[in-house]
């Protein structure tokens, strides 16, 4: 029994494991370079991935569920307030906490958490996790602005540009369009569906290839005390906190499946430009999401496998 629930969960995580160490490996031997992670990257997230969440999102069936959506929005705001908790007490210099905080809390939905979903549920995982991601982006990027805006007196972020910002996001363009056709049951073509499609099934796998080319193990050569405790934080301790949350409050399944999944991703890539954009410790950011890529598909794995074998998915 034991046997069969970890091939399973392995089947799950493996093939992200392998996209990311192939991607690597081929920046490595110089087959990928700077220029196929910008323009795949742009690619993702500006046409493929908008595409694949529109498709999905249209076909959903089933109403929202209003408690897990709220669920998610709440539990965000819990590993902020948790990872600003400990940044104060055991991270110095002060400058670094804010990059740090947004490290911790933030998770890289768009493409590890998607993936992740996509494989342990299907389609049902991936629609889940489309809606949730809409919430959790935007309150992802307030919270970011505001906590490495506290810590950096010398650059700020206006809170109406990220507004903005998130208004023209592609990702959240693309789930509120999907809900208003889902809504009012607009018909789509069949030809634009099937096209959607097409371009939507390279989202996931470009995005996992472009994300082990752009990374670069010289930097773990600085990695600190601080870039440890940040791989504890987001792919062990926040993790567990919410998934016991989710589990005390009723959550099982699926949806309890795909809280677990989005929370244990690693720290989103877009933590990294933002701290650059702010002036912050952008070594620091580099390290931190690189080391949360590698582990967290360690510990994705082995949560999983858990919540399998006590029967909570």
């Amino acid at each position: 029994m034991y046997i069969t629930i970890l091939i399973e969960t392995l089947n799950v995580t493996g093939p992200i494991f392998v996209l990311v160490i192939l991607g690597l490996i081929l920046r490595r031997i110089g087959f990928l370079n700077d220029q196929f992670v910008e323009v795949s990257s742009k690619l993702v997230f500006s046409i493929c991935l908008p595409l694949l969440l529109f498709t999905v999102i249209i076909r959903i069936d089933e109403t929202l569920n209003v408690k897990v959506f709220n669920f998610s929005i709440v539990a965000c705001c819990i590993t902020f307030a948790l990872s600003w908790l400990i940044a104060v007490l055991l991270v110095n210099p002060k400058e670094d906490r804010g990059v740090f905080v947004q490290a911790c809390f933030r998770s890289n939905l768009g493409v590890v958490g998607l993936a992740l979903c996509a494989n342990a549920f299907g389609k049902e995982g991936l629609a889940l996790a489309s809606l949730l991601m809409a919430s959790m982006t935007v309150t992802y990027n307030i919270l970011s602005v505001f906590i490495l805006s506290f810590y950096n007196a010398k650059q700020s972020v206006s809170f109406r540009g990220v507004i903005v910002d998130i208004t023209k996001n592609p990702l959240i363009v693309a789930i509120c369009l999907a809900l208003i056709v889902a809504f009012f049951e607009i018909p789509v073509p069949s030809v634009v569906l099937s096209t959607g499609e097409y371009l939507g099934s390279m989202a996931l796998p470009l995005a996992l290839l472009g994300c082990g080319a752009a990374m670069n193990l010289k930097t773990l050569r600085s990695a600190s005390k601080t870039t440890f405790l940040g791989v504890v934080m987001k792919t062990a301790i926040l993790p567990i906190v919410i998934t016991a949350l989710a589990i005390a409050l009723g959550f099982q399944g699926v949806v309890l499946g795909v809280l677990f999944l989005l929370f244990v991703s690693p720290t989103a890539t877009a933590s990294f430009i933002m701290v650059k954009s702010m002036g912050g410790n952008d070594t620091l950011a580099a390290n931190l999401i690189m080391t949360t890529t590698l582990v967290s598909i360690l510990t994705s794995s082995v949560g999983l496998f858990l919540l399998k074998v006590l029967s909570f998915v």
